[in-house]
């Protein structure tokens, strides 16, 4: 076989390849993206508030195969419902994960207050983004019993079926609250605004 039939040949077999993945996307960026492990710690020891464990796992937009070395950010309020201490600063209790080679990922912070006076329930905010993965953002993570639940999120989560966001919570023998947050990625990606870039922007990643 001639060099230039090669060539053409393996030109051919990547752009199939890009073709049958999960669309066009990002690099996984640097900063805390490329020191990202599949277990990050969102809180220290002296945070207040109740400890929570999050596991779960980020599948492929087909619901069925798992999703390897996805970048996963997660945020949330403190124990006072507050992002940060002064307004307009970016969230203070984040964390940046890769996915492993089954798509898992885990978190460990402390279990996340209401917005002070508001009917919002209790959130974990996600995004992900990463090679062959437009940015994007994923469900956000609800607790059920939270008495802001709405009756439209109850039904949007109940229609995801095993990707329900409004999740089961239980304290376990240590006193530490424990959910599971099984996430599907999207085929395309969504727009961003400047006030929910703080996750890419560290990582040098613009959509």
């Amino acid at each position: 076989m001639k060099r230039n039939e090669r060539r053409r040949r393996v030109l051919a077999m990547g752009a199939l390849v890009v073709a049958s993945g999960l669309g066009g996307g990002v690099s996984a960026g640097s900063g805390p993206c490329a020191r990202a492990a599949s277990v990050a710690t969102l809180s220290g020891p002296k945070e207040p508030g109740e400890p929570l464990h999050v596991t779960g796992r980020v599948f492929a937009p087909n619901g069925t195969t798992p999703a390897a070395g996805v970048l996963l950010y997660v945020y949330h309020t403190d124990a006072r419902g507050h992002y940060n201490r002064w307004p307009g600063t970016g969230p203070r209790l984040k964390g940046w994960m890769k996915t492993g080679t089954d798509g898992r990922y885990e978190y460990r912070t402390i279990r996340p207050a209401a917005y002070p006076g508001g009917t919002t329930a209790a959130h974990v905010h996600t995004q992900m983004w990463g090679a062959g993965v437009p940015p994007q953002y994923g469900t956000d993570l609800l607790f059920e019993g939270d008495p802001h639940l709405s009756q439209d999120e109850r039904r949007r989560s109940a229609a995801a079926g095993r990707f329900a966001f409004i999740r089961p919570v239980e304290r376990d023998a240590q006193g530490v609250w424990r959910a599971v947050h099984d996430i599907r990625l999207k085929s395309s990606g969504d727009r961003f605004e400047d006030n929910t870039m703080h996750g890419l922007e560290p990582c040098g990643v613009r959509p």
